[in-house]
């Protein structure tokens, strides 16, 4: 993984790489926790949840009723990532909720268990004294006492799922605490952050984040030394960046080309930098072939754009 995939905000990484980096925690997790993850974690799961996925778990937290803190959770749960499901099969009278996690068993990925503890946690917030029915596919597993307390039923191991029962009156528990404005403005905030994440193809986005901090950075302003920090940032060559990138219908110079325009009409609204400093930060060789370009592509001239812009 390159640092600009870990650090981007609700960044993308394949399913593949996804199951790499667990393989990798769960060799750390044991180095730091020593054979299992501590209680603390599991009897926390809500408020530790809630540190890295503020806005899936406070709008679950968040709904006016049990019911559709469930349908928030299950609908939302791109914002944690999609390599694994979830399954809500609703009976005459009880509900089953059923997790499967799709990672390879040489991965050893504890997070069917955690997910289900974090989604019990979630539903209990309506119901504190409600009973679960919890079913996994292990034979065993740890702070087995805890997670029968929690749930307020014993654990049934070595199941066919890995799953949540409960009877189906629970689902019309209502929240003393519902907000309705703010449950409007959570789903308006994860509507947009499920656009911004699925707007682009993976690499596609990546590639456009790079290319702009390049452009604004004014360290690199033509196409071979942007491409080449670009293949350094995601730690791949040029040509597996440019056959990624086809898998992706694309190419770099459309996206170099793309963001050179996008950027210079936001420089023409915004700035006051004068048409030959434009020009220069986006690495165009003259002022007259920047011209010619932004003209090709908007059937206007830069200055005309920018005196367009100050009438409206």
């Amino acid at each position: 993984m390159s640092t600009h995939e870990m650090e981007k905000p609700y960044g993308r990484i394949s399913e593949n790489v996804h199951y790499q980096l667990m393989s990798k925690v769960s060799g750390l997790n044991k180095s730091v926790y020593g054979s299992c993850i501590p209680e603390y974690v599991y009897s926390n799961s809500v408020e530790h949840s809630h540190a890295v996925f503020p806005e899936l778990i406070g709008l679950c937290l968040n709904e006016k009723n049990l019911g559709s803190a469930l349908c928030s959770f299950s609908e939302n749960r791109f914002l944690i990532g999609d390599c694994d499901d979830l399954f809500i099969e609703k009976g005459e009278s009880q509900t089953r909720i059923r997790y499967k996690n799709r990672a390879p068993q040489s991965v050893n990925n504890p997070s069917a268990i955690f997910n289900l503890v974090l989604l019990g946690g979630i539903l209990k917030s309506y119901a504190p004294h409600m009973e679960m029915q919890i079913s996994v596919t292990d034979s065993a597993i740890h702070h087995l006492a805890l997670v029968n307390d929690m749930f307020n039923k014993t654990c049934l191991l070595h199941q066919e799922h890995d799953a949540i029962i409960l009877d189906n009156h629970y689902l019309e528990c209502e929240s003393a605490s519902f907000n309705l404005l703010l449950n409007r403005l959570q789903k308006n905030h994860i509507s947009a952050l499920k656009k911004q994440i699925f707007s682009e193809p993976p690499l596609t986005a990546a590639v456009n984040a790079l290319i702009e901090q390049s452009y604004l950075s004014g360290r690199e302003s033509n196409a071979n030394s942007i491409m080449e920090r670009v293949c350094q940032e995601l730690r791949i060559s040029r040509w597996t960046l440019n056959r990624r990138l086809q898998q992706e219908s694309v190419t770099f110079t459309q996206l170099l080309n793309q963001k050179q325009l996008s950027l210079s009409m936001r420089m023409l609204r915004e700035s006051t930098l004068s048409i030959q400093e434009i020009s220069d930060c986006l690495g165009f060789s003259s002022h007259s072939v920047y011209s010619r370009f932004f003209k090709n592509h908007l059937q206007i001239s830069p200055i005309q754009y920018r005196e367009k812009g100050r009438q409206s």
